[in-house]
């Protein structure tokens, strides 16, 4: 039983090719790349160094980069100011460590960055100083868990800050509330252990949200009925547990519609809406990809009264939550429009943008009815995105950096690098905090300087003196 079981899970990495394999096949002449589209990244670019710039900082800083998915949860940054006349040879550097491996990706508070990554045979929560990278304090814990396909074994979930406090959760299901200002440990739980967790594929993965004073995670505790997890911030006692489904790799979205509060969380085998302060399920849609590898990696995406899930081959559902807090269907589709993958679908004044997996181009959707208004093909394939200032920040998975605006007519670039910033591929969202970008792969942390120069802004200001 357990050698057909592990042939089963051993297997899965070449059925998830010969789909590939198929899908691309599949597509229509309109939706495949040139080959020169798809150029080799290249090394990485050795950037200029920004250490000694005096630079001016960005406004409306203080919302920090406090989770996977930004200071209010849609990947955008109030931040104003920043410097948006790089080239193709990229921004400045502000500094890079070598680091451990993993996916999960950093974030930021005041001026305090944390990484979560395994060395060796322990996970570390680092905390480091913004400005320089250094170290301030550093907290582990033995790694157990060990990928049996071709990936990082974790971590994959990114931190949590709120208040004071750290919260992270390990692959191997350790959940930890951390002091932010020393990392001495205020309590602990063994997700596995504690909610009957059996892995199916892929370990804790979706990265926690926090309301209130609850934390809540999809840890796919489907014996115990605990698919779905509330903890106590304060204690780490469990608040509430939730349906019996399985986990995904999909952080959970909060949100407050017609007056009433929303959690909507994707787990391995639905949609489902609860209310994020008791167990109570308003309503449960089943979506998800017969292949069980193909994860779900793409968080919903809440827009005023509109839910959006897009997945890779399960492709995209769209519902309007009506007035009593219960839904109708506005479309669906069966991955020809969109099939995002472990990348944010971001939105643009009523319509969606987000990376498509097979087709590797970035396409923008009329969010209502699903129409696809424009495609953009480009050296980047697959990526992250960041709305800020006005412009939009792309991180593409092979590590190249650009610039864009978009809007529900056209994409234009600004600028984009000739090569990577780190070497691919590049699973973590990258954040955004007093105009420092910080960028992750399975080797290095890399701070990127967005702010603009003293000089730069210097000239402008007696340009814009003269009569």
């Amino acid at each position: 039983m357990l050698a057909a079981v592990a042939g089963t899970i051993l297997a899965l990495p070449r059925l998830e090719a010969a789909w590939r394999r198929w899908a691309v096949r599949s597509l229509p002449a309109e939706d495949l790349l040139p080959s020169g589209d798809i150029e080799p990244a290249g090394e990485p670019l050795l950037l200029r160094r920004s250490a000694t710039r005096d630079t001016v900082p960005p406004t409306y800083v203080g919302a920090g980069w406090p989770s996977l998915l930004g200071p209010s949860g849609n990947c955008t940054s109030p931040e104003q100011g920043l410097d948006w006349t790089w080239d193709a040879s990229g921004p400045p550097e502000k500094w890079r460590l070598s680091i451990g491996e993993g996916y999960s990706s950093p974030v930021v508070q005041g001026s305090r960055v944390i990484l979560f990554h395994r060395v060796a045979e322990r996970e570390v929560v680092d905390c480091l100083d913004a400005e320089t990278g250094v170290t301030v304090w550093s907290h582990s814990w033995p790694a157990t868990y060990q990928c049996p396909f071709n990936h990082s074994s974790g971590p994959y979930s990114a931190p949590v800050l709120q208040h004071d406090r750290v919260y992270a959760i390990g692959a191997a299901g350790r959940l930890a509330c951390l002091e932010l200002e020393d990392g001495s440990e205020i309590w602990h739980r063994d997700v596995h252990r504690d909610f009957q967790v059996e892995l199916e594929v892929w370990p804790v993965s979706a990265s926690p949200v926090i309301d209130d004073d609850l934390l809540i995670a999809n840890v796919g505790g489907r014996k115990s009925k605990a698919g779905i997890v509330a903890f106590d911030t304060r204690t780490g006692e469990t608040a509430w547990t939730a349906t019996e489904d399985g986990m995904s790799c999909a952080t959970p979205c909060l949100a407050t519609i017609h007056g009433k509060r929303f959690l909507f969380v994707w787990t391995a085998d639905a949609l489902v809406s609860l209310d994020p302060r008791n167990d109570g399920v308003y309503w449960r849609i089943p979506f998800a990809a017969k292949n069980y590898e193909a994860a779900h990696g793409t968080s919903p995406l809440v827009v005023d009264d509109l839910v959006l899930l897009s997945g890779y081959q399960i492709g995209n559902l769209c519902l309007r939550i009506l007035p009593d807090g219960g839904y109708e269907e506005l479309w669906r589709d069966k991955r020809e429009l969109l099939d995002s993958q472990y990348k944010n679908l971001l939105h643009v004044d009523g319509h969606v943008c987000g990376f498509s997996m097979i087709r590797k181009s970035l396409r923008c959707l009329d969010l209502e009815t699903g129409v696809l208004k424009w495609r953009w093909r480009s050296r980047i394939t697959n990526g992250s995105t960041i709305g800020v200032d006005g412009h939009y920040l792309i991180v593409g998975e092979k590590g190249r950096l650009a610039a864009v605006d978009m809007t529900p007519e056209g994409i234009q670039e600004l600028a984009m690098t000739t090569r990577p910033l780190l070497k691919g591929p590049i699973m973590a969202y990258p954040a955004l905090n007093n105009g420092l970008l910080y960028v992750r792969n399975d080797e290095e942390l890399l701070c990127v300087d967005l702010r603009k120069s003293r000089d730069k802004v210097g000239r402008h200001s007696e340009d814009a003196s003269v009569p």
